[in-house]
């Protein structure tokens, strides 16, 4: 990478290897050093990652890993970080998707150090594609918009039930880019991200919070009884979220 514009294109967009892909949505993988990152950018993702350590720990509480995350990303502007990840190479590389979003995954975890359970993934979406709404389990996650514009939707994970979860809503919002939401056991478990124009977001995850849990992949789940109070939501398999919302 000689260049800012030539790192990212010649080595971590040139070097992405097209995985499995679901019904609806796909993924890549990137390879590349983060040396070649700008200092400033691999600065920001090398303490992302170690706030995740922190939590795992037990130096944090999820609502201040949540804090701190939304000031740290809030610290470079989002078209820094696109710069030097350089989004137009990613997206012409990253798997074709009928519904949802195209997802690439970063090696920044392992390269920066990054705890168990940690992951970095760029999402693209076309205008009017959405992530559709699940909870988490075991985590957090903050998504930074590095473009676009979102309207974002949030609710607590109340309980668990048989078919499903109740939820309470806390927040639904646009986010331009530069803004970021995010999630945790504690607050905001159960999101949703409804794409209004072209965007892109960047996901920092910390998994296995708990490590005697066993892994749990994210639930989808139907909106259709929501109000604006405790609202049971029944759980859906991913290709029916998709073909739903995504």
């Amino acid at each position: 990478m000689l260049t800012r514009r030539g790192l990212c294109r010649g080595s971590v967009a040139g070097a992405i290897l097209l995985a499995t892909g679901r019904a609806a949505s796909a993924r890549a993988d990137v390879r590349a050093p983060s040396a070649e990152l700008p200092p400033a950018v691999s600065g920001l993702l090398r303490e992302a990652l170690g706030l995740g350590r922190a939590l795992r720990r037990g130096d944090l509480t999820q609502h201040a890993w949540q804090e701190r995350m939304s000031t740290l990303l809030a610290s470079i502007p989002a078209p820094t970080i696109a710069a030097a990840l350089d989004l137009p190479a990613l997206r012409a590389r990253a798997p074709r998707v009928r519904r949802g979003a195209a997802i690439v995954t970063l090696p920044f975890p392992e390269t920066l150090g990054g705890d168990e359970g940690a992951a970095m993934r760029v999402f693209f979406f076309e205008g009017g594609r959405t992530d559709p709404p699940h909870v988490h389990f075991n985590s957090v996650t903050t998504h930074l918009v590095l473009e676009g514009r979102f309207r974002v939707q949030h609710w607590d994970r109340v309980r668990e039930e048989a078919s499903g979860f109740v939820l309470r809503p806390t927040h639904d919002r646009e986010l331009v880019a530069g803004e970021s939401s995010s999630i945790s056991e504690e607050r905001d478990n159960g999101h949703w991200h409804a794409c209004l124009d072209r965007g892109v977001l960047i996901d920092v995850e910390q998994g296995r919070l708990d490590p005697s849990i066993p892994p749990r992949n994210r639930q989808m789940v139907d909106l259709s009884g929501q109000r604006d109070g405790e609202f049971f939501a029944p759980s859906l398999s991913r290709a029916v979220a998709m073909r739903r919302y995504g």
